[in-house]
């Protein structure tokens, strides 16, 4: 979603890229030397503001706009850093186009009425100057906002407009076999800006309506108090997706937690998330032993068909 926000130059490389263009720019002969120059130095301001201008504008525009995108991602981007200071560093880049800008008209009405060639070039000058004061005074921000744009194409592409199922669950207890049973395909990858691991993203069309199902290594399959302050936090920007939890309890043992440690999940999944859950038994294919009403194998199918029927009165 965030993948078309442009690298951001730093102030010197904008300055440096500006006034090279600038320096390209020849003027061919006029009978009088004032107004070849006047003419040349014309043209190389509109270059430098022209230059400079659509690069901050262009980031202005790329960045997402806190107050306009989901709650979700706005949770997401709140975890990375703090969202005061990226707002602030944005109008800072606005204000110094606009300054620019500014700033290069006058110069601009000033030069058509310069007589004298030490004048203009005198202008000239006093421009150079101050378009670089104005740009190196927005260097931190700059290098900020690059910080974001690392941080922020880093946040999964999640569609939080579709019907979502959450897959939750103790480690080795089978979900990523049930997102591909539900899926049928391949699921995709995402990295997950607080964990070392990726989530994984799959589609399939349940009551006739295209869902989402999303399965979250290192997030939903642990006790919260072996979690840091950052991955805490990101539990909960998942309850903005507004989704249904199916939580995946497997009485075989082969996961090596306890019922009782699964439940102790459950339960603190509940809490967190304030989401409807759908709770399904694993591995049914390995025992006999039923524990819940949706008991699945996701390598035999066996009560998959059960499972969706479910899912579909979320989905409506």
């Amino acid at each position: 979603m965030f993948t078309r926000i442009p690298t951001v130059l730093r102030s010197q490389e904008i300055i440096d890229k500006s006034f090279l263009r600038a320096s390209k720019i020849t003027e061919p002969y006029h009978p009088k030397i004032e107004d070849k120059i006047r003419k040349e130095i014309m043209d190389r301001v509109s270059t430098i503001e022209s230059t400079t201008c659509s690069h901050l504008t262009k980031l202005v525009k790329k960045f997402p706009t806190i107050e306009l995108i989901h709650p979700f991602y706005r949770d997401m981007i709140d975890l990375m850093f703090d969202i005061d200071h990226y707002k602030v560093s944005l109008s800072k880049v606005q204000w110094a186009s606009e300054r620019i800008t500014d700033l290069s008209t006058d110069v601009i009405r000033r030069l058509r009425s310069g007589k004298k060639v030490e004048d203009l070039n005198r202008m000239m000058r006093e421009y150079y100057g101050r378009f670089s004061s104005i740009m190196l005074s927005i260097d931190k921000d700059l290098s900020f906002l690059g910080s974001c744009r690392d941080w922020i194409r880093q946040i999964p592409d999640i569609n939080p407009d579709l019907p979502t199922f959450l897959v939750a669950g103790m480690p080795n207890v089978g979900k990523s076999s049930l997102l591909s049973a539900l899926t049928g395909t391949s699921p995709k990858v995402a990295p997950y800006p607080f964990t070392t691991q990726s989530i994984f993203i799959g589609y399939t069309t349940i009551g006739g309506k295209k869902v989402q199902i999303i399965d979250t290594p290192g997030i939903l399959d642990r006790p919260m108090a072996k979690r840091n302050e950052m991955e805490l936090k990101s539990i909960l920007s998942l309850k903005d997706i507004r989704g249904t939890v199916l939580f995946l309890l497997d009485p075989t043992g082969h996961s090596s937690y306890s019922l009782e440690q699964q439940e102790k999940l459950y339960q603190e999944i509940r809490k967190s998330l304030l989401s409807p859950i759908i709770r399904v038994q694993a591995k049914c294919d390995l025992t006999d032993a039923r524990v819940e009403e949706i008991a699945i194998s996701a390598s035999t199918g066996t009560g998959m068909g059960r499972l969706r029927e479910e899912m579909e009165k979320y989905v409506k």
